[in-house]
């Protein structure tokens, strides 16, 4: 039995991506595995967004206004060197940014679009490292 007043912590997560319909499919699938989701638009925003709730994971776009997603990621994993991030990007079919993903400190890598399948795979590759 729980304490009253006690809370169980959700996991949480920050979607980033500057399409909302990106945004509102990846949503779903992390909801449906009990994660509580919070939304970027931009990689500033999304930087914001992770110093004030520190989430489990975070799935980043590349292409975005203001601060793309490899700097936002790079900002993310100087404040938090633990932090496991996954690119989501069309971008990821180019090799070259993959590497220099890895090197901004993303930790696995999704090409849009993407199965709910490729997405759960990716997504499981952040708790092996």
């Amino acid at each position: 039995r729980m304490k009253r007043g006690m809370k169980i912590m959700k996991k949480k997560a920050l979607v980033v991506d500057n399409t909302s319909y990106i945004r509102a499919d990846i949503r779903e699938l992390l909801e449906e595995q009990g994660y509580e989701v919070y939304e970027a638009g931009d990689g500033l925003e999304a930087f914001e967004i992770y110093k004030k709730i520190k989430p489990d994971i975070v799935t980043m776009d590349i292409n975005m206004p203001k601060v793309h997603g490899l700097k936002a990621t790079q900002l993310i994993t100087d404040f938090d060197p633990k932090a496991r991030v996954m690119i989501c990007s069309t971008m990821i079919t180019f090799q070259n940014y993959i590497k220099m993903a890895k090197e901004a400190g993303a930790k696995s890598f999704l090409s849009k679009p993407f199965s709910d399948e490729e997405f759960f795979d990716e997504l499981a590759k952040l708790f092996l490292v």
